[in-house]
């Protein structure tokens, strides 16, 4: 009995816009973030998502609460926040500009990144990847069988993407992940995962450059 997820990451903040780390900084929705959940809304409401929702959960950082919020207030559906979907800890290179901070930043140049390196009061890549699968696969256990709509962040779906493609954790990733981006993919009961459909914006006229 397979949990069927649709993942999505959470509308723009001022910070995306001006490409500072933001980690688990509690920023809110800028205006076009607001515009983009309404059009997520409009979508997850008419006849071309087809997908039954059975619950709906968060990240506890406003940023995807309030995405979520937006983009499910037609349903009747209390949204459950889960502290485990959090983006990746930064620590101390939080709210810097993501030129600033180098390879520690969430865009690898290479496959030499030490992925046990945590930089001050923040996670490893080992370690945000174990927090964030483990969240998943928790909720997959308690749900068997159900369709949930989870609202995160991008680094949380960049681990998603890694494990679903079988992707080392310090490989450059090539493709963009989009604010408010739907992402499908399946966890079994005996825990495997499967990739149905991703990276997919149909609510959106243009998409926006990616920005974590």
């Amino acid at each position: 009995m397979s949990t069927s997820i649709c993942l999505i990451r959470h509308g723009e903040t001022a910070w995306n816009a001006v490409r500072r780390l933001q980690g688990w900084q509690d920023i809110e929705l800028n205006e076009t973030g607001r515009e983009q959940a309404r059009a997520l809304q409009n979508y997850l409401r008419s006849p071309a998502f087809c997908l039954p929702v059975d619950a709906v959960i968060s990240s506890d950082l406003q940023r995807a609460s309030e995405t979520a919020a937006i983009a499910c207030q037609h349903w009747e559906i209390e949204i459950q926040q889960i502290r485990g979907l959090r983006e990746r800890g930064f620590g101390t290179l939080e709210g810097q500009a993501w030129d600033a901070v180098g390879r520690h930043g969430p865009d690898q140049p290479d496959d030499s990144v030490d992925i046990d390196y945590a930089v001050e009061g923040g996670e490893s890549l080992r370690q945000f990847q174990t927090r964030v699968l483990g969240c998943f696969e928790g909720l997959a256990q308690a749900h068997a069988g159900k369709s949930l709509l989870v609202f995160a962040h991008g680094g949380v779906i960049d681990m998603v993407w890694r494990k679903l493609n079988q992707q080392a954790l310090g490989a450059k990733r090539t493709h963009a992940i989009l604010n408010t981006s739907l992402n499908f993919f399946n966890i079994d009961a005996d825990l495997n995962w499967s990739c149905t459909l991703w990276g997919q914006l149909p609510h959106l006229d243009t998409a926006l450059d990616e920005q974590t």
